[in-house]
């Protein structure tokens, strides 16, 4: 593809324009295609960051696609990190740009395997629980049913809520019989698998890059060689801001006593309608006993998971059930830790041993086959949990990894523990496993730039690793009218949060949230930065919405997706959301037409990951506040404020009710990065007016 490609495509005049009536020339999307071309033509490395509305998705699926039929021996694979874009691209855009350029090549979608519905242990689980499975009111029957007419097998397109029950019927790599399978020419992921190997372009997602990049780098594998992902050798990552997360969170190493306790109930599961693997195996032991021991083993370790259990809960309860970092210094006073840690891995290690003796001496017939692998890879998985706390307490072997403990509430009030290892730095592992190995890489997002030509994301992720590879870069900002359509509103008098005598500021925020919102006339998402101030504010505030015929959904009611939906359906409905949904959502139009920021987004000093990186900065000499917390707060604010403006024709509002943003000097530099929009001075008494006037009296 040639410069001259892009501009008869992108430019007024051109292709894009002349078949699609609607379409509008923008001199950042076509300057932005030719740099992703260029990435190409010079197997560079591209960071570039796209406003809203630039149309980045075009800017690179065009010279993708082009790369794909002038050079079909090549793959490239796309990376998003949320289920929304990927879906996209497969469904919307890739297709609308076959149809506009009258070109096409193959294209395939790629999800981890877990989404996929597994027929073998589907049929196997009904088997086993043949009442069940007859019953049309139960959920494994309603699966059976689905199976018959889906095409993908993928857990999303199932029209209902799914039980953990999908976890013992879904494709699992495994517990796989590949080429054995009497179902393999059915199988869903292997027909999904067979087209991403045969197409030119995979739409992949964050966690299926990762995966398949550590187990290269573990495996020695290079891109030309098949791993979790086809071969490929051109990347494009979108919301590429989400990159050290992701990775972080992919490559920490978990023990969770939840998760162990579930292995052990498949293992030996008592009662119910179907038979527990050891039981299905128990019959063909070559010894008399193994069997009463792998039950004495059992009974012990439960024992052991639950007394750590209960000594982590204790620590969480002494720090108000928060994660919590370990460190160094920490070490001495953790010897009840480390005991009661070590009994846990002595005797899943025992345990291991005992399944494998009764996995080498047995007498099964060949049908079993599949529950003697099944049963070997649940002792392995307590095995590697095990290994996990092992790594834990080998205290002379810390490196730089982050060692934390960690805690969940469930709904029921109850937690769930976890004992974690993550990455200090995860920029190595990118350069190592991703950058250098690739012929192209483009990263790109709607936040990237802090203004400062990319230096803060690239610290994180590598980048530029060296001064031989090309490494470009550019920032495209938005072209929409954001001085004339967007209204900034920053209070100067509001509160600051205070620990120790929250009720004022949470009554600020009650009131000010409902008044902003019924001056709106709704149409309002409202995002926080903690799910408990987001509770404290609903309780505050949710009889005047019903008093008032008011529509408020908050997050934790339904699924996150069925929630946007009936936000989005209803034009005056109200949405309180934290944590993912400062980004990807797309709400055009008047379904939302005011924006609240609660609370500048900076990390909870509480997070042990996030806490552990501003040390390190801060033991190097740096600033753990100035070089990370300040840019990765700046960078949310800019995806939350991102929000509201979707297309050329909304107009809105933002309230940022952090009266932080006027009283110091980082609220300044974080609204620096900000579109620059109508910004007038106000104070929390002026608000309605000013939303009032702007929406309706102009």
């Amino acid at each position: 593809m040639t410069k001259n490609d892009i501009y008869t495509i992108f430019d007024v005049g051109g292709t894009l324009q002349s078949r699609f009536p609607s379409y509008e020339y923008r001199e950042g999307q076509l300057l932005m295609a030719e740099l992703v071309r260029q990435s190409y033509e010079n197997k560079a490395i591209l960071a570039v960051e796209a406003g809203t509305g630039i149309g980045k998705s075009f800017a690179y699926l065009v010279p993708a696609i082009y790369n794909a039929m002038e050079h079909p021996d090549e793959k490239t694979v796309i990376a998003t990190s949320t289920i929304n874009l990927q879906k996209q691209l497969f469904e919307k855009d890739i297709p609308m740009i076959f149809r506009l350029l009258d070109r096409s090549c193959k294209v395939a979608l790629a999800v981890g395997r877990g989404n996929y519905l597994c027929i073998r242990r589907l049929l196997q689980k009904k088997a086993e629980t043949p009442l069940l499975a007859d019953d049309p009111t139960e959920e494994i029957c309603k699966i059976e049913q689905w199976a018959k007419i889906t095409e993908s097998g993928l857990r999303n397109e199932y029209p209902g809520r799914l039980s953990d029950l999908w976890l013992e019927i879904n494709s699992d790599g495994d517990l796989c019989q590949g080429r054995n399978c009497p179902y393999l020419h059915d199988c869903f992921y292997f027909k999904a698998k067979l087209k991403a190997k045969e197409a030119n372009i995979v739409v992949s997602n964050h966690h299926l890059l990762f995966s398949d990049a550590h187990t290269r780098f573990e495996d020695g594998l290079d891109y030309t060689e098949d791993g979790i992902l086809p071969p490929f050798n051109r990347l494009i990552i979108d919301e590429a801001h989400n990159i050290e997360s992701n990775a972080s969170e992919y490559f920490t190493e978990i023990y969770d006593s939840k998760e162990m306790k579930r292995q052990i109930a498949i293992i030996e599961r008592k009662g119910g309608s179907s038979l527990s693997l050891l039981e299905s195996l128990a019959p063909y032991a070559m010894s008399d006993d193994i069997v009463d021991r792998i039950h004495d083993d059992i009974a012990l370790l439960l024992r052991d998971v639950d007394t750590l259990d209960q000594y982590l809960l204790v620590v969480f309860a002494k720090n108000s059930f928060q994660p919590v970092l370990i460190k160094a210094e920490n070490q001495p006073r953790l010897d009840e830790f480390v005991e009661s840690a070590t009994k846990v891995s002595e005797t899943s290690g025992r345990l291991a041993s005992k399944i494998n003796q009764l996995l080498e001496h047995n007498t099964a017939p060949l049908e079993f086959e599949s529950k003697i692998n099944e049963m070997k890879i649940r002792g392995l998985r307590l095995q590697k949990m095990s290994e996990v706390l092992c790594k834990f307490c080998n205290f002379p072997a810390w490196d730089d990894d982050i060692h934390w403990f960690n805690v969940e509430t469930n709904k029921d009030k109850s937690h769930r523990v976890q004992v974690m290892i993550t990455p200090l730095n995860i920029s190595h592992m990118m350069v190592e496993a991703i950058f250098k190995k690739l012929d192209t890489v483009v990263c790109t997002s709607a936040t990237m730039n802090l203004n400062d030509d990319f230096r803060f994301w690239g610290s994180r992720v590598g980048l530029p690793y060296d001064d031989v590879r090309p490494f470009l870069r550019d920032t495209f900002i938005s072209p929409f009218d954001f001085r004339n359509r967007l209204l900034l509103l920053t209070p100067s008098d509001a509160p600051v949060f205070s620990r120790d005598d929250p009720a004022p500021y949470i009554s600020y925020m009650g009131d000010t949230i409902f008044n902003c919102i019924f001056s709106a006339g709704g149409g309002t998402l409202v995002l926080f930065t903690s799910y408990s101030m987001l509770k404290a504010v609903k309780e505050q505030v949710e009889d005047r919405f019903k008093t008032n015929h008011m529509t408020l959904f908050c997050q934790g009611e339904m699924d996150r997706f069925t929630l946007l939906n009936n936000f989005i359906k209803d034009n005056d409905s109200n949405l309180f959301a934290t944590s993912s949904f400062w980004e990807g959502i797309d709400a055009p139009g008047q379904t939302l037409r005011m924006v609240i920021i609660v609370k500048l987004p900076f990390q909870v000093p509480s997070d042990p990951v996030f806490k552990a990186r501003c040390d390190a900065l801060d033991l190097a000499g740096g600033s753990g506040f100035g070089q990370l917390g300040l840019p990765s707060a700046t960078m949310k604010l800019k995806q939350g404020f991102g929000r509201l403006l979707r297309n050329k024709d909304d107009r809105g509002i933002v309230v940022i009710l952090d009266s932080r943003v006027e009283s110091k000097s980082y609220g300044t530099c974080m609204m620096r990065s900000l579109p620059e929009s109508y910004h007038p001075q106000t104070l929390t008494s002026g608000l309605c007016e000013k939303i009032e006037g702007f929406l309706y009296n102009e």
